[in-house]
């Protein structure tokens, strides 16, 4: 028993309703429409019941990453940072108003903000994404496929594996790394931070204001540490250790 990877297929639909092939797209435009595509074809956006396994998965998965990251939380050094990727970085960018109104917004968008914290955007679109196609796979295994009634560390375990996702989990930490690495990168050019504070107003008023807020709180969070790499190797490599230990079978892989 093997669900299907949502990279099965790298043809998305349009809210026009034509087909949006990744590889063809060429504009940072074009990319963050494919990856809201992705966002607005979620099952748990027209199933009640199946919205509610799947928020139950994502609760799930937060109370188990503070779990793993409690020294982290306890760290005076990271806890905003920290709190940033349980909060935000993980199924915290609402992307419902954003997708409704990005096809208007985001030629203004382009205009305001400078194209490396948009190409940066891209990354953020597309870790939501991902998170959430993930999570979906994961809830169709534990309460349609394996009748689960209560989520614990070995059902999902077996849910991570029986998915057959490694390569989009392999992707998801990649992407948190790189988005990261751009917040903390541009947070210190003055320049491109310079020109990010000005566009606070017009962004919002374009209607890109939750997509706006969630990179001033990751600029927030990242621009007090001096550099994020110790706290992304500490994080991401934790996490690479569990996804190692659950498709090694490993008895105890969240431990």
């Amino acid at each position: 028993m093997q669900a299907t990877s949502p990279l099965d297929s790298a043809v998305i639909e349009s809210p026009a309703g034509m087909p949006m092939n990744r590889e063809d797209i060429k504009s940072t435009g074009d990319l963050m429409r494919y990856e809201l595509a992705r966002f607005r074809s979620w099952r748990s956006h027209q199933d009640p019941q199946f919205h509610e396994w799947f928020v139950a998965v994502q609760l799930w998965q937060v109370e188990r990453l503070k779990r793993t990251h409690a020294a982290l939380l306890d760290d005076e050094r990271f806890q905003a940072a920290t709190r940033f990727f349980l909060s935000d970085m993980y199924g915290g960018l609402d992307l419902t108003e954003l997708a409704n109104e990005i096809e208007r917004a985001l030629p203004i968008a382009t205009r305001l903000l400078p194209d490396s914290v948009m190409r940066t955007s891209v990354v953020a679109l597309e870790l939501n994404a991902i998170t959430g196609e993930l999570d979906e796979a994961v809830a169709t295994l534990l309460f349609e496929k394996m009748g689960v009634t209560e989520i614990n560390d070995d059902v999902m375990a077996e849910a991570y594996r029986l998915a057959g996702s490694r390569e989009m989990r392999e992707r998801q930490i990649a992407l948190l790394r790189e988005l990261s690495t751009g917040l903390d990168k541009y947070v210190r050019s003055r320049v491109i931070y310079a020109t990010f504070k000005i566009a606070n107003k017009p962004a919002h008023m374009a209607g890109l204001g939750a997509l706006y807020d969630f990179l001033g709180r990751g600029f927030s969070v990242m621009r007090p540490m001096g550099s994020a790499q110790e706290f992304l190797d500490l994080f991401l490599n934790q996490e690479q250790a569990i996804m190692d230990r659950i498709y090694a079978n490993h008895p105890h892989p969240f431990d």
